[in-house]
């Protein structure tokens, strides 16, 4: 057979059979295995920043490494299969997948040990801890229910350069590197945020501790002042993430806890996620005896959490959180009660049968847009309100607070011949508008008026940050805060006519921030910073005890000089953080007692507040080990806080120890977790003396704390999930006090009362049932 050859058009060429057949082969086989190809990021589930080295499994065996974006890809063979994500600091997470499935989006959450490589988002930045030029303490959710599931203040214990004094389940004192440590009642001087929703009054009262753990998925602590970034804050900032579910969660969760003192918690959690869409919600009633005289305790608790991924640069965030509590107040003892008697209740406060009866609510709605690669904006807006009802020996307490207010966040980043650099500026507006009313208390009824007030209290912050990586790796960020802070109070009631109206400004106030980190190796950091903070008075130091406006008040100033180092060593089993702080405070305010519930404000000299804090986190399992673990901590406070200049009613105090603080104060604790579902922890802590009077003539005893928990936890079907756990607190069972009321005075001949008795040993049980759809 003859063929004839056709004539082609130049420049087309034969191409030969051979050759067709292998490119037809190899387009068939690459779409067989894109086929079976499986794609995915794996990242932060808080702030949604890569993790870089994730280990990607694939039933149990590892076949990929995530890339510096997080990215991986990998082929899955044999559908469905199991696949998982791991990484240092992170708890990891599995899901099924199929190849009809592209791609996947892993999100890890915090674990709570070595957490040198969690990145984290305090001074407006998504670092690595051990980056990070600052000494910032985080703690996940499982760490704050290590010792009850009621609040999170008796973890803040194990947090070296905190001590949290905690007098019942709703009066408590938190102070970091001793700033607040000689308020009254309250924590002062911290401020704190929610989902960037402030829980700090105008007057910088600070209330966390009625925030349920299951409301939170973690919290970063920045230890020092961070007025460069968020306002009065001289003693450091608490920043709170509300708990939501990643994209792959989706079930309904029940839980019952009973333990000492007629104890009892009933919790419902409901959460569903997908790639577009998450939804929390968690409803929760808490009561309990208690273990003194007018002491029951009565919390209800409603949390929604939903956030929408709009598109893929437009995300969409709403949170809005009731709780209603209904709580007696025993007060504190004097020393002869403490000793022979610590259940008691104080007996002025047990015959008025004291209590408080207080509703709150927080909201707030956020929007961030990535405008491209570069820049960015997050806004919010928030709404909370609050009303309390509080019989007192002395009078009854009516209060009611509406707050709202905006901040607002543009963020600019780019990188240029090996240089990083990074913009934020923003600002913050606040107001809360403050009414209070006392009435007489006679026999626990309520009387006549005697008082009527409002006040309005206004914040106005405006912020800048800059951050730069050099090509060498050293880290550079500069921050300068502008804030305005003005009271308008208004006395609407006067039994004699006058009026005490008045309104008051504390000017212009700059509070910078200088900080720098280098690496020493890849995973040993050093840093230092310096920075400058303030905390405006509190509405008791403002007014005199007239009701008049205080001309005379300012607020308390500090500079913070800081060196430390952080890092991860002996092949990244061991993380450490060791910093050295000297922090001078000025105008220090003073909250002078001149009657049973009397109080003004004055500022009364300087403190100086060294300090060493170390952290130790190991891990005894090679990082590898799935499904186990063994790990160990240890924490160390020293406290080296005095007056400088302290001279009070003729009395000169210069060169004494700062009153409410231990010099000392150590942790250390195991915890552990089998593949058969068994965990557990046990923790020791150690708190030395403190000085309750500014004088140093009485100090508190030295205690010492050992706790125990055990658990086992199991899926037991596809759907099913269990985890029963049993807490023994205080297991040698210690004497010791929980909170001191400093510098208390005696009235009518009896004997001053400084301390609020701790729990004895105590125990409580509980059981959780979770259904996965």
């Amino acid at each position: 057979m003859h063929i004839t050859e056709i004539n082609r058009p130049s420049g087309i060429q034969k191409v030969p059979l051979r050759e067709f057949l292998m490119v037809f082969c190899i387009i068939i086989i690459a779409g067989i295995n894109a086929y079976g190809q499986i794609h995915g990021q794996v990242i932060d589930m808080n702030n949604r920043s890569p993790l870089p080295g994730a280990n990607i499994l694939l039933n149990d065996s590892l076949v990929s490494v995530a890339d510096q974006d997080g990215n991986f890809t990998i082929n899955v063979e044999d559908p469905p299969a199991d696949l998982s994500a791991s990484f240092i600091g992170y708890d990891p997470v599995s899901i099924q997948v199929t190849k009809q499935k592209q791609f996947l989006i892993l999100e890890l959450k915090a674990s709570n040990y070595m957490l040198g490589e969690v990145v984290i988002s305090a001074f407006e930045g998504e670092r690595r801890i051990i980056e990070s030029p600052g000494s910032i303490a985080l703690l996940p959710q499982k760490e704050m229910k290590i010792d009850n599931d009621i609040y999170f203040i008796p973890s803040l214990n194990r947090v070296a350069g905190i001590y949290a004094h905690s007098g019942t389940y709703n009066t408590n004192r938190i102070t970091i590197r001793g700033i607040g440590s000689r308020s009254l009642f309250i924590t002062s001087k911290i401020r704190a945020y929610y989902d960037n929703i402030p829980l700090t009054t105008g007057d910088g009262e600070t209330t966390v501790e009625d925030i349920d753990p299951n409301l939170i998925d973690r919290m970063e602590t920045i230890k020092g002042p961070s007025s460069s970034l968020y306002g009065a804050g001289l003693g450091g900032t608490l920043l709170i993430s509300s708990e939501s579910p990643s994209n792959q969660e989706r079930y309904l969760k029940y839980s019952i806890t009973g333990g000492s003192f007629g104890y009892l918690k009933n919790d419902l959690s409901f959460a569903y996620g997908n790639d577009k869409n998450r939804l929390g919600v968690v409803l929760n009633k808490i009561k309990s005896d208690g273990y003194r005289e007018n002491n029951e305790f009565d919390r209800f608790t409603g949390g929604i959490h939903f956030k929408s991924y709009l598109t893929n640069k437009t995300t969409i965030n709403f949170l809005g959180t009731f709780i209603g509590l209904n709580a007696q107040i025993p007060s504190s003892l004097n020393r002869e009660m403490y000793d022979t008697n610590p259940e008691a209740a104080a007996p002025n406060w047990a015959e008025a049968e004291g209590f408080e009866d207080n509703r709150k609510f927080i909201s707030g709605l956020g929007i961030n847009h990535i405008f491209n690669e570069h820049s960015s904006l997050d806004a919010s807006v928030f709404y909370t309100w609050r009303d309390l009802y509080e019989r007192r020996p002395f009078n009854i307490l009516e209060e009611n607070v509406n707050a709202t207010g905006t901040r607002i966040k543009y963020e600019y980043k780019n990188e240029w011949n090996g240089y990083k650099f990074n913009l934020v500026v923003g600002g913050e507006y606040f107001i809360d508008i403050y009414k209070w009313e006392t009435y007489e208390n006679n026999d626990n009824e309520q009387g006549e008026l005697l008082s009527e007030n409002k006040e309005s209290r206004e914040n106005i912050n405006g912020f800048v940050k800059t951050d730069l990586q050099f090509p060498f790796k050293t880290f550079l960020t500069i921050g300068l805060n502008i804030n305005s802070t003005n009271y308008d109070y208004r006395n609407l009631f006067s039994i004699d006519g006058s009026d005490n109206s008045g309104d008051y400004s504390f000017g212009t106030t700059l509070s910078p921030r200088l900080a720098i980190s280098h690496p020493v190796t890849p995973n040993i950091f050093v840093y230092g910073n310096i920075s400058h903070g303030f905390s405006p008075p509190s509405l008791a130091e403002t007014l005199t005890p007239s009701g008049s406006i205080n001309p005379d008040i300012k607020p308390e100033q500090g500079i913070n000089y800081e060196a430390g180092t952080k890092g991860m060593v002996f092949r990244n089993k061991l993380f450490y953080d060791i910093a050295y702080f000297s922090m001078h405070i000025s105008d220090l305010i003073v909250a002078q007692r001149v009657g049973e519930d009397e109080f003004i404000g004055i500022n009364a000299g300087k403190t100086l507040n060294n300090g060493l804090e170390v952290s130790l986190n190991y891990n005894f399992l090679p990082i590898s080990t799935r499904n186990t673990e063994f790990t160990g901590f240890i924490t160390y406070t020293l406290a080296n806080y005095t007056f400088k200049e302290f001279v009070q009613a003729g009395n000169d105090y210069s060169g004494n120890e700062l009153t409410g603080v231990p010099k000392n104060v150590f942790n250390a604790g195991l915890a552990f977790r089998i593949r058969c579902g068994i965990y557990g922890n046990l923790n020791y802590q150690f708190v030395d003396e403190m000085p309750m009077r500014d004088d140093n003539s009485i100090y508190s005893d030295p205690y010492q704390l050992t706790n125990l928990k055990l658990g086992y936890l199991k899926r037991i079907s596809d759907h099913f999930e269990i985890n029963i756990h049993g807490i023994l607190n205080n297991i040698f069972n210690e004497k010791y006090a929980s909170m001191i009321s400093v510098n208390a005075t005696s009235f009518g001949g009896n004997l001053p009362r400084y301390y609020y008795p701790g729990l004895p040993r105590n125990f409580f049980l509980g059981a959780e049932i979770r259904y996965n759809f």
